[in-house]
């Protein structure tokens, strides 16, 4: 695609593509934090303590079984294991224990992220679609994004809304109701339409 969340102005959010426009003045890592973690991020951080001390047991396991078949002068197959069993509990302990150390050094900014996503409503933001993530030139800027992505959205809800109101059942309903219901639809289709047209030339999408 020609723009992705490398774009300065852009982030990509539990697979989507967002765009915070200039006038929000909030940055793109502020608004991303104020939508709160992603639900991988916490899967993530058990398997990471997972790995850490599978990593530990087996560096600690082979150093000490090592140590003792090479230095202590250990035969028994028995005794091996057992030394490296307790090598590999030592290793383990070792490096959940390292990798805690580390992560509470991030505590005071990982509580500030926490603090300022949960202080209010998430910050302004655009959702992008992929299509037009992909006929963007490279060098849109982020306010550009937002008339492309924001226009092209109306364009489809209106759409829709009037496809999907045209097959509504209005046998029940009163004729002067549904009339002015589908007026209305066919109203917001065309001005969409026509606002939509030039994003459609711009991008190479098919026209209204």
């Amino acid at each position: 695609m020609s723009v992705d969340a490398r774009h300065p102005s852009c982030f990509e959010f539990e697979a989507r593509l967002y765009v915070v426009p200039s006038w929000s003045g909030h940055g793109v890592a502020e608004t991303r934090r104020s939508l709160g973690p992603e639900a991988e991020t916490t899967t993530r951080g058990g398997a990471g303590s997972a790995r850490w001390a599978g990593l530990g047991a087996l560096v600690g396991g082979s150093f000490l079984g090592g140590v003792a078949a090479t230095v202590w002068r250990v035969d028994s197959l028995w005794a091996l294991l057992l030394v490296f069993v307790l090598g590999a509990g030592v290793g383990a302990v070792l490096a959940v224990g390292t990798r805690t150390i580390f992560r509470d050094g991030d505590a005071p900014g990982d509580a500030a992220v926490h603090h300022a996503s949960s202080s209010g409503e998430p910050l302004p933001r655009v959702e992008v679609p992929w299509d037009v993530a992909r006929a963007a030139p490279e060098d849109s800027t982020g306010d550009e994004l937002v008339l492309w992505s924001t226009l092209t959205s109306r364009y489809r809800e209106a759409r829709e809304a009037l496809v999907a109101g045209g097959g509504d059942d209005d046998r029940f309903t009163d004729p002067r109701e549904a009339g002015a219901r589908i007026a209305e639809w066919e109203s917001a289709y065309r001005t969409a339409s026509r606002d939509y047209e030039p994003v459609a030339r711009l991008l190479g999408f098919p026209l209204p």
